[in-house]
């Protein structure tokens, strides 16, 4: 019984103290992050870790801007951060890709939801040149990008998007899509939960994931249709107006797989043959078009000369812009003749950062 006591009394004492002000445990000790790991393990000076946290913070505060298929040649980036903001819509697949060819760099990625300016991810690490996230809601996000302390890096990055999943009509794409998410139907009593994607009939229809049937039919408005729940996040993806199901209940499948052939049947009856292609997740319907819908992939910036981005200056009366356009709204103006230090370009604009910490977009034109 005295054994037994002890026990608890350690126990709660372990409660007591882990719970006292002052006494918590770190919670850095659990934490996986990529970025804490590192600051974990990092042996250098404490003047420098606090330079690249600063460099961290400042990236995450500030007003770039970028657009989806943005290409950069990156500077020399030793510890300092680059931080841009991005719209991004549920369904979009975010990639970053990079072309070093030395993998012992280590570039770390963060990825903010400015809405809530919570971490949507862990900082990770660009792996075999791509990092490669699902973006899971509609938001404006912070990309931040920051190589390790003193290890200087040149290397060209591609920022961009493309679809989440496979597109549904084999040999079709984006032209053959003609009525979208929340078109009004029957009057204005209802609205599109989906897209119409039209084809000929008898055109295949495709897995767009991995997953299995839930079920199969010939009932209601969507006639004969077919339900895939995907393993991955397990939405539902709903085929309906089909000619023919050319699969059952329970069956795996896996992308590209044919689930049956494009038709007009239920309430299309009569109409334009079309596939009736929704997405349904935990919440109900939510918008198909950013996952499926196919975009270019842009390619790396052209060669640049990184003597010529070094001891540059920017003339007088030069707009800071917050990204690279004139359509981006200028944060600030160069009164004199100043020295820039060049972190990244794309060719035709600079993203450069000044002696006082100013950041910002500058046009070549502007720069000597």
């Amino acid at each position: 019984m005295f054994k037994y006591k002890s026990l608890l009394f350690i126990l709660l004492l372990f409660l007591f103290v882990t719970g006292c002000d002052g006494l918590k445990m770190p919670k850095s000790i659990f934490e996986t992050s990529e970025r804490a790991k590192y600051e974990r393990s990092f042996s250098g000076s404490d003047s420098l870790m606090s330079g690249w946290k600063a460099s961290f913070s400042s990236a995450k505060v500030n007003h770039l801007k970028i657009k989806d298929g943005s290409s950069l040649t990156v500077f020399n980036l030793s510890s300092e951060a680059l931080g841009y903001s991005i719209e991004l819509e549920k369904g979009d697949l975010l990639i970053i890709e990079t072309d070093l060819d030395n993998s012992d760099k280590k570039i770390f990625v963060d990825l903010l939801d400015h809405n809530t300016e919570a971490e949507t991810t862990k900082t990770d690490l660009i792996t075999n040149n791509r990092f490669l996230k699902k973006i899971d809601h509609t938001a404006t996000y912070k990309i931040i990008l920051q190589p390790e302390i003193d290890n200087a890096a040149t290397f060209k990055i591609k920022i961009y998007t493309q679809p989440s999943l496979h597109f549904p009509v084999a040999g079709k794409g984006n032209k053959n899509v003609q009525s979208f998410w929340g078109a009004s139907r029957d009057g204005g009593g209802r609205s599109h939960e989906g897209v119409d994607i039209f084809a000929p009939r008898g055109t295949p229809v495709v897995a767009v994931a991995e997953g299995f049937i839930t079920r199969t039919g010939n009932h209601g408005l969507g006639g004969k249709q077919v339900w895939l729940r995907d393993n991955a996040i397990g939405n539902s993806h709903y085929y309906a107006h089909l000619d023919s199901v050319l699969t059952q209940s329970g069956n795996l499948v896996k992308v590209g797989d044919t689930l049956g052939l494009v038709g007009n049947t239920g309430n299309a009856a009569g109409g334009a043959t079309h596939l009736h292609f929704g997405i349904y997740s935990t919440g109900g319907a939510v918008n198909p078009y950013p996952y499926i819908r196919q975009r270019a992939v842009p390619k790396f910036v052209g060669e640049s000369n990184f003597e010529k981005m070094s001891g540059r200056f920017a003339k007088s009366g030069t707009h800071i812009r917050a990204g690279s356009g004139t359509q981006y709204e200028i944060l600030s103006t160069i009164d004199q003749k100043t020295q820039v230090k060049i972190l990244a370009s794309d060719g035709l604009w600079s993203h450069v950062k000044l002696s006082d910490g100013r950041e910002g977009f500058i046009s070549e034109g502007r720069l000597e």
